[in-house]
């Protein structure tokens, strides 16, 4: 559903922009936003969470994986195999490909950026793993030219310098909010490679509750690092289920501004109970977990 609303929205905004019924610089800001927004099916598809046990379901995630590829730039083919290895080598600064973001901290942010989606293709495209193929490098490729192709054919029908605007910096707006928000702070500060303690999530204001929605669930990334194979809407009621053992293994819980470490018992168990993104309690059951699955070097992720 995710996809579906998106992929039309994202239509729907460059129509509405050619067309005069929107100005450049709001469609500009959507086409940033919605860049973001397409990046969650796609890295859903990566770790087969919109066909969860369904295998027979294989076809539509990858329907929705190549959707959301063509906003993103980023092609369903090889994302996940990218991305596992993130995944495999969290914060290690020899076999993470996604660590490079970290210098992001050092200033460095347009650089990072531009190095970051270089390297994403040639991880995929050179000798940057063994798990891929010539069937997926052709399938890469074909992506590319796919999505690279109907933004030139698009460009042909409207003016170019602002057609231009409209893509590039809308599309590197979105993709600045990504690296930034769902991968560099999410790891910051990328000192520790241990499984509760690698990733960070983050505590946010009520009147933030808007910001948190776009978000996509990923201020509470620890639970994806944990179980990438529980879907996003439900990482809010798991993360309640197990606060306790999160807790107990110093998993960094931040405040999103402050940076500082807040205690989740204090947050989580004390006063009036926040509506879960998945929408009603009856989804906490579903994702509680045996304590004794959640200790150290029992993964059931993988």
């Amino acid at each position: 559903m995710v996809t579906g609303v998106v992929t039309l929205a994202f239509v729907a905004n460059l129509f509405a922009w050619a067309t005069g019924l929107l100005p450049l610089w709001l469609a500009t800001v959507l086409l940033g936003a919605l860049t973001y927004l397409a990046y969650t099916p796609l890295h859903e598809a990566a770790h087969g969470n919109i066909r969860g046990r369904e295998v027979r379901f294989r076809w539509l995630e990858d329907v929705c994986g190549y959707l959301a590829a063509q906003i993103t730039l980023l092609p369903h083919a090889t994302h996940r195999i990218e991305h596992m290895a993130h995944h495999r080598h969290t914060n290690d600064p020899e076999r993470d490909p996604d660590y490079l973001i970290h210098r992001i901290g050092h200033g460095e942010m347009l650089r990072t950026l531009l190095r970051f989606l270089r390297h994403l293709h040639a991880h995929v495209l050179t000798a940057g793993t063994p798990r891929v193929d010539r069937r997926d490098k052709v399938r890469h490729l074909t992506e590319m030219v796919v999505g690279v192709g109907w933004r030139i054919a698009f460009l042909t029908q409207v003016p170019v310098v602002e057609g231009l605007v409209l893509l590039v910096v809308g599309y590197l707006l979105g993709v600045v909010f990504t690296v930034y928000w769902f991968a560099y702070r999410p790891h910051h500060p990328y000192t520790s490679q241990q499984r509760y303690r690698n990733t960070n999530s983050f505590v946010m204001p009520a009147w933030m509750t808007p910001v948190r929605w776009f978000w996509m669930g990923q201020d509470l990334h620890t639970i994806h690092h944990l179980f990438p194979r529980v879907p996003f809407y439900r990482y809010r009621a798991l993360f309640r289920d197990i606060e306790p053992i999160l807790h107990e293994q110093g998993t960094p819980v931040l405040g999103l501004f402050s940076r500082a470490p807040i205690d989740p018992d204090s947050v989580f168990t004390t006063g009036p109970t926040t509506p879960t993104i998945a929408g009603s309690a009856a989804h906490r059951s579903d994702c509680r977990v045996r304590r004794d699955h959640l200790l150290p070097g029992n993964d059931p992720s993988r």
